[in-house]
């Protein structure tokens, strides 16, 4: 690829569109057991031709785990993916490109080495001060992310098919669609509500029934898969440092020296971290040396560990391909570098109704609460006493009828989601704790002008959607041509 890209410099020009591929600086998480035949050894999971492999399966986990995390103001744990099933939702996902894929092979649509070669030339990451492609910024980015030029390029040729195909998804709207999305977007209703409240901390604990859910979702309760090491751990020694050997290992990699604009600073900017980098450098082959004289048994291990999928500064993926009695080769650790050898692997386990009774509690809590609000929501439909609270659009924001101890703003948008989303004239939305009964006593369309000020959102709108069905039903379709092998059994297996 970079051979092309050398001998056709005058072609990669103008950039029309980057293509986005995340890399992922806190590692990937291992997730579930394994069971692989011959055909298994390198796949998750296989959709007629296309194998989705582990680097896809990791780097599409790590993708949705960062996506839910900003969501969640970084507070979006591991043990919430697995009850999620963000494991199950990437294999999904990619399950659905490799559909897409291969439909687009058998429509004889492909990406030739110029199209990649373009698109990569255009990935700011990689270019140099002077916006050009380098490759020593490439091989080393790839490098530090653990992947392969060959693996990477695969990534943006399978990227730029799915663009191709899913053109054919671009259809021009119809002025009735268009009509039919602004009547229910401009739409206003105005309501009564009234509002059930229930307190799990009076739902009593059955736990025969406790015992039932847990028995019921067991497979969603593991423990972690974890590790014991053997250790041996170098830091670097205060040393006489040879000012003419710092300037030739600056010079050789200032690329890593930068400031926020991304300008490379100088030597004396950057000395701290020049000089700290060059001494591990100079660490690193005391390391390797460190690494054969364990394997021949000349040097003894310091330390014992035990590490589990949760410690990101530790080479997971590694160890987590490694067996038992496997040496790991030395790696950056802290301020120096760690070798260690893999004495024992404690594999994921089902765990025990008392180990997992905490957490059982919480789902048992949460399903007792949604049935009990459901009954109490019913009855209150039956027999609604609601209060007028206005006259609302979708895009509305809460008014004083709404006190905050009914609902605050984050709530209410989410009620008046539900209710247009909704073709009931008498309902009630869920949440936690209590259940908005609710009565659309009169409906009218807004001032058409508005139809002016959302036209775009309007549009975009009927035109995402008419693409979502238009998609899902060719891959139920797909689904029938080409077959689905999964062999990554999954938490909820």
């Amino acid at each position: 690829m970079l051979t092309w890209m050398q001998h056709h410099k005058k072609y990669l020009v103008v950039t029309i569109w980057i293509s986005v591929i995340a890399f992922v600086g806190a590692g990937f998480v291992g997730w579930g057991s394994y069971d692989f035949n011959t055909d298994r050894a390198n796949a998750v999971a296989k959709v007629g031709d296309e194998k989705i492999s582990y680097d896809e399966f990791n780097l599409k986990y790590s993708q949705l785990f960062g996506y839910y995390s900003q969501l969640n103001n970084g507070d979006y744990t591991q043990e919430q993916a697995l009850k999620d099933g963000l494991d199950t939702q990437a294999i999904d996902e990619l399950i659905r490109e490799k559909l897409l894929l291969s439909y687009a092979k058998s429509l004889g649509l492909s990406v030739s080495e110029e199209e990649i070669a373009y698109d990569l030339a255009h990935q700011k990451i990689f270019q140099n001060d002077s916006g050009i492609f380098d490759k020593n910024i490439y091989y080393n980015i790839l490098s530090r992310n653990n992947y392969t030029a060959k693996n990477y390029e695969q990534i943006i040729h399978d990227e730029l098919l799915l663009k191709k195909i899913n053109a054919i998804f671009n259809l021009p709207l119809k002025e009735n669609e268009i009509e039919m999305f602004a009547a229910s977007f401009l739409m206003q209703d105005k309501l009564k509500i009234q509002v059930v409240y229930i307190d799990d901390k009076n739902i009593p604990i059955d736990e025969k029934e406790l015992y039932q859910t847990w028995e019921k979702n067991k497979n969603l309760y593991k423990t972690e898969p974890s590790y014991e090491l053997a250790t041996y751990f170098l830091e670097p020694k205060k040393m006489q440092i040879n000012e003419k050997e710092l300037i030739q290992f600056y010079e050789e990699n200032k690329n890593n020296y930068k400031d926020f604009n991304g300008k490379i600073l100088s030597l004396e900017e950057s000395k701290d971290k020049v000089t700290k980098d060059f001494e591990l450098s100079n660490l690193k082959v005391q390391a390797n040396e460190s690494y054969v004289a364990l394997k021949k048994g000349e040097l003894k291990f310091d330390k014992n560990i035990t590490i589990s999928d949760a410690d990101i500064y530790y080479p997971l993926e590694s160890i987590q391909k490694s067996k038992e009695k496997d040496f790991i080769k030395p790696f950056r650790f802290k301020d120096g570098y760690m070798i260690a050898q893999i004495v024992k692997i404690n594999p994921i386990q089902t765990k025990t109704f008392e180990q997992a009774k905490k957490e059982v509690e919480t789902i048992y809590l949460k399903e007792k609460t949604r049935k009990m609000l459901e009954e109490e929501a019913k009855k209150a439909l039956t027999n609604f006493k609601g209060i007028d609270i206005g006259i609302y659009s979708r895009d509305s924001n809460k008014n004083t009828k709404v006190d905050d101890r009914i609902m605050n703003n984050a709530e209410f948008s989410e009620f008046l989601m539900q209710v247009f989303d909704s073709n009931k004239q008498k309902s009630y939305v869920l949440f936690d704790n209590k259940a908005i009964v609710y009565e659309i006593s009169e409906q009218k369309l807004q001032n058409k002008e508005k139809d002016k000020i959302y036209q775009f959102i309007i549009e975009q709108s009927a035109r995402q959607t008419k693409q979502t069905i238009l998609k899902e039903e060719l891959l139920k379709k797909l689904i029938e041509l080409y077959p689905i092998k999964r062999y990554y059994k999954g938490n909820a297996s």
